[in-house]
């Protein structure tokens, strides 16, 4: 994730879009598991990871549309329509635990305010998009940081009731799409535990596989109590090969449950985007997982200022998202997913590079960077000769 501040960028009024929006929204609070389900577990026990996907899903980051203030309801229904007019199908955004759960549990009793999460949950299913959330990051009563919620958790095992918890709600037959009749579910079905824990800005102040390793297997095994077969995948890193190493090392029976790997592989090319790829792929399958997906769950350029890290010029960005999303689409390097980073930034400071990885404009119409990125997903949805990048 390209934003190296720390800042954090939740709604506030998220109950509140909902309803500007039309959607009816409640404030949900949960004292325990439903009746007749047994509680959620956050032991770690070992769970025999999924078979990889069958099909490659493509799509794109959309957090700024909800972790930001500046979207109104409206402005956000135009993205998410311009979005899935591109054939993508799945939108990836932050299920933030700060926002969810801003108290801690009383008693051993959590409260869940389901108000933020609801609003993207409804938004992406009123337009046909798949949640891809990532769980994270640590809330304000569980920062082993105070003020750094980029550091790790106290309570692993409150994280992982948190990620169970979001399962229960927006995994199939889940308690919120029981509550909105009026939309056609899109249950998630993929989780991301974390981002960038391989990152010090993101998992602070230090990396530790040890401690990431053992947050996995608690959420994996806490969300498969409540939905079996779901897929839990690593948050995506910036050094896959190395860091996963370090947490087979740590925690061995990690490696017989890994449901897949999420990998952030910028490059300043196309060339390097799918160089970075093959070296994840090669990288894991030197560790014997030869079988485990790769979720490219972040590439992508900015705009502004000139030598910014991951700056494209203006005019070569469309060039590149094509030919990047196309040959994603093809490779043989076991890639089960791929998310352009990002759809829509605010394009307000010059000077913030954060403001203009975007692709498609803030106020609506078109770009030659967003038909660039339909052209590039009709390109790797359609059959066509595999490109031997992984295995030659």
């Amino acid at each position: 994730m390209r934003d190296a501040s720390g800042r954090r960028r939740w709604v506030l009024g998220a109950a509140a879009l909902l309803v500007a929006a039309g959607v009816v929204v409640a404030l949900v609070v949960s004292s325990g598991p439903p009746a007749g389900r047994a509680p959620v577990s956050t032991t770690p026990t070992i769970v025999a990871a999924q078979p990889p996907p069958t099909s490659e899903q493509f799509g794109a980051n959309v957090g700024r549309l909800f972790n930001d203030r500046s979207y109104a309801p409206g402005e956000i229904d135009a993205q998410l329509a311009a979005l899935r007019d591109t054939s993508a199908s799945v939108a990836r955004s932050d299920a933030l635990w700060e926002a969810t759960e801003p108290a801690g549990p009383s008693g051993g009793v959590h409260h869940y305010d389901w108000a933020f999460d609801d609003v993207i949950a409804a938004a992406l299913a009123a337009h046909g998009l798949q949640w891809l959330p990532i769980i994270d990051y640590s809330a304000p009563w569980a920062q082993s940081i105070p003020g750094t919620d980029h550091s790790p958790p106290t309570s692993q095992a409150d994280y992982a009731a948190y990620a169970g918890a979001l399962a229960q709600r927006y995994g199939p037959g889940g308690s919120f799409w029981a509550a909105h009749p009026e939309l056609q579910p899109e249950p998630v079905g993929t989780y991301e535990i974390w981002n960038e824990p391989d990152n010090p800005v993101f998992w602070s102040p230090t990396p530790n596989a040890a401690q990431y390793a053992e947050l996995y297997l608690r959420a994996r095994a806490a969300i498969d109590a409540v939905q079996p077969g779901a897929r839990v995948i690593v948050g995506g890193l910036t050094r896959p090969a190395s860091f996963t190493a370090a947490m087979l090392a740590a925690a061995p029976p990690l490696r017989e449950q890994l449901d897949g790997i999420a990998i952030h592989p910028y490059a300043g090319s196309p060339a390097g985007v799918l160089d970075n790829v093959r070296s994840a792929r090669l990288g894991l399958d030197s560790l014997g997982l030869a079988s485990v997906p790769l979720y490219v769950t972040e590439f992508g350029w900015t705009t502004h200022p000139a030598r910014a890290l991951d700056y494209v010029p203006e005019q070569l960005r469309p060039g590149y998202i094509e030919r990047t999303v196309a040959a994603l689409g093809h490779l043989d390097c076991g890639v089960a997913a791929e998310f352009l980073y990002a759809w829509v930034t605010p394009e307000r400071n010059p000077s913030d590079a954060q403001d203009w990885f975007g692709i498609h404009p803030p106020a609506g119409g078109t770009s030659p960077d967003s038909l660039a990125f339909s052209d590039g997903l009709r390109a790797a949805a359609t059959p066509g000769a595999t490109i031997s990048l992984c295995s030659r």
